[in-house]
């Protein structure tokens, strides 16, 4: 279930307006592990797939959270390779697209 994060994420204070609301599924206790990002194409060559799995592995068990936009490709076997108790997919959407899809 979606629900509203109720407090303040100092991780993203580097950003330039701070987001008016954010929504989350999961442990929120993720936030506060050392994070690592991960992100790239969606059609990845097999030499980075192997790599991008490969890292994003080894940076999990090192104790860093992966964190990618959740796209197919690079994004995909990043949080694949994580673990899913160990990886934060961050989605852009405002209220009136969550609006929108909800009448469709």
């Amino acid at each position: 279930m979606i629900q509203s994060l109720d407090f303040h994420v100092n991780a993203l204070d580097v950003m330039q307006k701070y987001p008016e609301k954010l929504f989350y599924i999961g442990n929120t206790q993720l936030l506060e592990k050392p994070k690592v990002s991960i992100v790239g194409t969606r059609h990845p060559f097999p030499s980075t797939k192997i790599f991008t799995h490969t890292i994003a592995n080894k940076l999990s068990s090192a104790g860093f959270c992966i964190v990618s936009g959740g796209a197919l490709g690079v994004d995909a076997i990043a949080h694949q390779a994580a673990g899913a108790n160990n990886t934060i997919m961050v989605m852009s959407y405002t209220t009136k697209n969550l609006t929108q899809q909800q009448k469709t």
